[in-house]
C-alpha cells in the first residue's frame, strides 16, 4: 500500500526535472536551513520571494531579481524605512549551477544603512554558497 501511495505522488508531480539553468525554474524551493522561496521564471528574468517571515527591524522582506544573460546573476534587495526616509539595500547574487532539481546560489546579504537621508552603507558582507532544492 505504501508503494501505491508513493507511485501516486510521483505520478502527480507535473514539474519537469531541473537539469540545466536554461530550464523553467519556477516553483517552490527550499534553501539550506529549510527556508522556502517562491521562484517565478519569466524567461529572461527570475524573481524570488520568501514564503516565511523575513522582515527585520526597520526592514521589509528580501526580494531577489535575476537576469538570464551569459550567466544567471542579479541582486538581493531589502527596503529599509525610518520615519519617512527609505533606503534600498542591495547585494549580489549568482545562480552558479542548476542540476538534479538543485540550485547552487552564491549570495551575500543586503546590509542595513548606516545612515538615512542620505543613505550610506558599511562594508558589504562576505558571499556564501546556498543550495536550494525544488519542493
Amino acid at each position: 500500500m505504501k508503494w501505491l501511495a508513493l507511485l501516486v505522488v510521483v505520478a502527480c508531480d507535473r514539474q519537469p526535472a531541473v537539469t540545466s539553468c536554461d530550464d523553467d525554474l519556477h516553483g517552490v524551493w527550499i534553501a539550506d536551513g529549510g527556508a522556502k522561496w517562491s521562484l517565478l521564471d519569466h524567461g529572461k528574468t527570475l524573481e524570488a520571494f520568501p514564503l516565511f517571515d523575513d522582515a527585520v527591524v526597520e526592514g521589509a522582506p528580501r526580494v531577489i531579481d535575476v537576469e538570464r544573460r551569459d550567466k544567471l546573476a542579479g541582486e538581493v534587495k531589502r527596503r529599509f524605512m525610518r520615519g519617512g526616509d527609505e533606503c534600498l539595500a542591495k547585494a549580489p547574487l549568482r545562480i552558479a549551477k542548476c542540476n538534479d532539481n538543485t540550485l547552487q546560489i552564491v549570495v551575500a546579504d543586503p546590509q542595513p544603512p548606516l545612515t538615512f537621508a542620505p543613505c550610506s552603507w558599511g562594508r558589504p558582507t562576505e558571499s556564501r554558497v546556498e543550495h536550494w532544492r525544488r519542493e
